[in-house]
Parts: C-alpha cells; structure tokens; sequence
C-alpha cells in the first residue's frame, strides 16, 4: 500500500501530513512513518480530514489534543496544497483553532490558558499546579491545547535527558506531560528547550512557547509580547484578551510516496 505524504517543519518541529483513509490505523501508521531509521521520519503526523479537521499523533503513536507548530505546518499545506484561503477555521480535538496565513509566518489562535491542574491532567486535579518542587525543579503546569510544565532553569541547554524523562513520565501525570525548561532573558525575550510526551527532545513547540508565555504572564515577569527562542529561531508570543495568539514559520520539505506492508 502506498501513502503519500508531505514533510512540513515549525522551526526544525518537523511532521509528515497525509490525507484521511477509510480504515487507517493511524496510530500505527504514525509510529511506523515517523520512525527516523526504518520510516520517513518526524516528530508526528498529521492527519488531514476534509473539510477542516487535524488529527495529530505523536512519533511513538500516541494521540495528541492538538500541537501549535503542526497547526501551523497543517495551516500552510491547506492554503498552499488544497488551495484554501489565507484566513482558516480548523478543527482539532481541541476545538476549532484559527489560523492566517501569510508569505513567511502563520498567525495561530490558540485559546485561553486553562491553568486547572485537572486540565494539565494532574493526579488528585488541584485547583493549581504552580511553583511546585518536582524532582528537584520548581514547576509550574498550564495547558494550552496540551498539558504542559513551565521549568525556569539557568541553561536549558544543560538539562540531561534523564532528568527531563523523570518529569514527562512522573506518576503525578498518568498521561505523561510535555516540560519546557526556560530561562527568561528579559521582559520580551526567553529561551526554551522542550522535551515532548511521546518524543523526546525536540528543536521546538508551538504550544509549550504559548505555555512559557501563560506562566510568565501570570506572574507578571513579562510584557505583552514575548519572543520564545529555540534553536532554530523564535516565535512570537501575545494575548489578544485572555486568548494565546501564536505567530512563526512552518516550511515545506519534501513530498513523497510511503510504502507500506
């Protein structure tokens, strides 16, 4: 059986977009084609459903609520490959997210931080999950179309693998959590390095650069715009009301055939 596909990035977050079949098994599809060695290789996979529906699965097969960079990713494929407009509704299993489409970036509405410890899908729902002791961290947990766990640190870039498993997988969140370990620079710029539920580490997250900016906000350390840098660039962070407007790249890569047994 042979799959076409399109490879799309966000900032090196790369995913393989496919088009909806009758009887998919796509979460097995997905850990198959995201498979770096014996796949295409990606972060997820999105999968097209006309008219406007994104489902998304992470590289190990897990389903994902919703994902910022491969809205984005998924925003361009439709305006460039199925010749919507520029302005789009699309629906994800985390409600209808709004999209505009411009030459190089993508504007996102992402929607209200939800900072319900039950919604970050913390054992027990407190009512807040924030500035906890964890592993040694000081955590706090937001979610912003999915879970997440803000971690200021002095050097991202120095946190070891093992040490940000331990929080991903920790048995106060059964369904495991995406953790962004920050570090703010100033009022308007910060630095963050995210490990991904069902990934690892990954070059960048759309909703964990919305997560950084919920947490920050809500302390007051930053202004009403924050560039959240990565490695390969940054996205810009803002609030239109109490809602997460989500603005950066996604570029295609290639296209394909995948063949499948």
């Amino acid at each position: 059986m042979e799959i076409r596909f399109s490879k799309y990035h966000g900032l090196g977050n790369d995913f393989l977009i496919v088009d909806a079949r009758d009887g998919a098994d796509y979460q097995d599809l997905a850990k198959k084609i995201c498979d770096r060695r014996f796949g295409v290789g990606a972060d997820g996979l999105i999968v097209y459903r006309p008219p406007r529906e994104m489902l998304f699965f992470n590289a190990d097969g897990s389903k994902g609520t919703m994902c910022g960079n491969g809205l984005r990713c998924l925003a361009r494929y439709l305006h460039e490959e199925k010749r919507f407009g520029r302005d789009l509704i699309i629906d994800t299993p985390d409600g209808p997210k709004g999209a505009r489409v411009g030459k190089d970036l993508i504007e996102t509405d992402l929607g209200v931080p939800d900072f319900s410890g039950k919604r970050a899908g913390v054992v027990g729902a407190p009512e807040v999950f924030i500035d906890r002791e964890l592993e040694g961290f000081k955590v706090s947990a937001v979610y912003t179309g999915a879970a997440h766990l803000v971690v200021p640190v002095p050097d991202p870039r120095r946190v070891a693998t093992e040490k940000a498993a331990a929080l991903s997988n920790h048995a106060l969140f059964p369904d495991r959590v995406n953790v962004n370990f920050t570090t703010l620079i100033d009022r308007s710029t910060a630095f963050a390095r995210v490990f991904e539920r069902g990934v690892g580490w990954t070059e960048a997250c759309g909703t964990g650069a919305a997560a950084v900016y919920a947490v920050f906000r809500r302390k007051g350390l930053i202004d009403d715009t924050l560039s959240v840098r990565f490695n390969a660039g940054a996205v810009a962070v803002t609030a239109a009301g109490e809602r997460i407007l989500l603005t950066g790249p996604a570029e295609k890569i290639a296209e394909g055939i995948y063949w499948i047994k």
